[in-house]
């Protein structure tokens, strides 16, 4: 009985740990796909920023601003989170 036991123990935990891994493989999965998606971001904006720095036709200074900030904030979440 003591060997069904241990079996049985195993088998659990195996079972377990193919669990974990699933979820881990999944979170590896989301964390990539949020990365793409926060490097597109950062890339349009500063695409974005390029455009109307050289643009000859004049912004509204509060979009300026606006993109300005917005490129900050990304560019800081990128380097905080992926160029790390």
């Amino acid at each position: 009985m003591m060997e069904q036991d241990y079996l049985d123990m195993v088998g659990q935990l195996k079972l377990k740990y193919d669990e974990i891994e699933a979820k881990m493989n999944s979170i590896e999965r989301l964390e990539k796909i949020m990365k793409k998606d926060l490097i597109t971001a950062f890339g349009v904006v500063r695409l974005l920023d390029h455009l109307m720095d050289t643009s000859v036709v004049p912004y509204d200074n509060e979009i300026v601003v606006l993109v300005e900030m917005l490129r900050g904030v990304l560019s800081d979440c990128v380097d905080r989170h992926i160029l790390i």
